[in-house]
């Protein structure tokens, strides 16, 4: 019986990693958008300053969009892992 509740314990703590990695997921592909859509000159100073030759930041945006998928996909990876492990007993 102390396996059942141990597995409850377990998924339990793992939701709240799932939904902090999914947010920040979600804000990388956004953050991809914004160097996507804003010209390097137009953003804030926050995210940083550049000059590159088109006017926008190609390796940024690329890395943003990669990291926001990589979070988004460890998200529902540590999501899954609770639940499987529950329907496995």
């Amino acid at each position: 019986m102390s396996s059942v509740s141990d597995a409850g314990v377990q998924s339990g703590s793992r939701r709240p990693i799932a939904i902090v990695l999914a947010i920040i997921g979600a804000l990388f592909i956004i953050l991809g958008i914004v160097y996507l859509a804003v010209p390097a000159g137009s953003l804030p100073s926050i995210l940083g300053h550049t000059h590159p030759v088109n006017g926008h930041h190609q390796v940024r945006m690329a890395v943003s969009f990669v990291l926001g998928v990589i979070l988004l996909a460890a998200a529902w990876f540590v999501n899954r892992g609770g639940k499987s492990a529950q329907s496995s007993r």
